[in-house]
């Protein structure tokens, strides 16, 4: 039984021409991502690196089998250039053009040597090219995409099947006096290696994809500014936060917190600076909260804080601490200029038996931080609502 090598070339090359059409199509819509066009341009370099081989039979067998080459180094590289700024992993450009130069000029150095010791540094020369890429999915993207991992463990096993090519070819060099070689051995292998790199490609568009969806699914429900919830997604988790608040027999706070004196941040230092007072505002609530308290933007400079299993001395002492270290802060603008806030707060501890719905919650919280602001600002004011009646049997 053998392979017949012509035959796979022209499958691989079909293959990947598909996968050029995909990350075509999804450049073209939703994926605009730069890492997502490094792996396109790895991808035709890989088609014409592939191409290049198969001419062999019309170009000067050199000229084959070192250009060829070089765009396969190319292609393996550009993978991995994508795979690191994937995963946000800042290498430099440099030593990328220095493996692709050393790789071609000992392949050119090998020009005369037997096909299988020129098979078996090629695919060591693959196998070691993926090893960065490789360890940044393992080390660095293991905890993101799950689709991620697959592409890792695809690497891998590309890496792997390339490393059985080399060793194969110095076993059985019989099997490797030309690339056209109708052959088990080389032809498996060959067919392994290629097959799995291609299935990275396809994998790495999936996670692109995943991405996109859970960077879309964010923005639906978090405020693109400070990260924290929005509005809709604040009350509908207060709701369901005090309906399980009244099955657990726990009291559930929520505060209203609204920056003084707002408008006058905008007016003197621009809405650059707004901004900037936002997002550490948001950072220094966020740093005083346990893992089920939730910080949701309801709009403009008001936020809403919810507490769950949390009752009034335990508020209180929370947004006292919170008052205090944004009156702490001082915000310094890439100008030089610096200023500070305050916040002003209203709370409301619904008890688990007070049947309060959402809507009478946001009501006595307002009321609540109404009369904070009007009291002098900078400052945390409470009330406590009465229960609303229970329906009647």
């Amino acid at each position: 039984m053998s392979l017949h090598i012509p035959t796979l070339l022209l499958a691989l090359l079909g293959g990947y021409l598909l996968l050029g059409l995909q990350l075509l199509v999804a450049r073209r819509g939703a994926l605009r991502q730069p890492e997502l066009g490094l792996w396109a341009w790895g991808n035709w370099a890989f088609v014409l690196g592939f191409a290049m081989l198969g001419a062999r039979v019309v170009l000067p067998l050199w000229i084959s089998v070192l250009v060829g080459n070089s765009f396969i180094f190319a292609g393996l590289l550009l993978y991995v250039r994508a795979l690191q700024r994937f995963v946000e992993c800042g290498w430099p450009v440099a030593p990328f053009w220095i493996a692709w130069m050393l790789s071609s000029s000992l392949t050119g150095l090998l020009l005369d040597s037997t096909l299988a010791w020129r098979t078996a540094w090629l695919s060591v020369a693959y196998a070691l090219l993926l090893s960065p890429g490789i360890y940044v999915v393992m080390r660095h993207g293991w905890r993101r995409e799950a689709t991620l991992r697959a592409v890792g463990l695809t690497l891998a096993l590309a890496a792997t099947a390339l490393c059985l090519r080399g060793w194969h070819a110095l076993q059985v060099p019989e099997q490797y006096t030309d690339l056209m070689q109708a052959s088990l051995g080389q032809g498996l292998t060959f067919l392994c290696s290629f097959l799995a790199l291609m299935g990275t490609g396809f994998g790495f568009v999936l996670a692109s994809f995943e991405r996109a969806a859970a960077r879309m699914e964010s923005l639906a429900s978090h405020d693109g500014l400070t990260g924290c919830l929005n509005r809709s997604s604040t009350d509908a988790l207060l709701a369901h936060t005090l309906e399980r608040g009244r099955r657990e027999g726990s009291p559930v706070a929520f505060a209203m917190l609204d920056l003084d004196h707002f408008k006058q941040i905008n007016d003197r230092y621009g809405h650059q600076a707004g901004d900037l007072a936002l997002q550490l505002f948001a950072r220094e609530v966020r740093q005083r909260l346990r893992a089920s308290d939730v910080l949701g933007r309801l709009g403009g400079e008001e936020f809403g804080l919810l507490l769950p299993t949390t009752d009034e001395p335990g508020a209180l002492r929370l947004l006292e601490q919170v008052r205090q270290s944004v009156a702490a802060l001082q915000i310094k603008l890439p100008d030089g200029r610096e200023f500070s806030m305050t916040v002003s707060a209203g709370l409301v501890v619904a008890a688990s038996d007070s049947n309060l719905d959402a809507g009478r919650v946001y009501t006595q919280a307002d009321k609540a931080l109404y009369q904070a602001k009007h009291g002098g600002r900078n400052r945390v004011e409470r009330v406590s609502p009465l229960p609303l009646p229970q329906a009647a049997d």
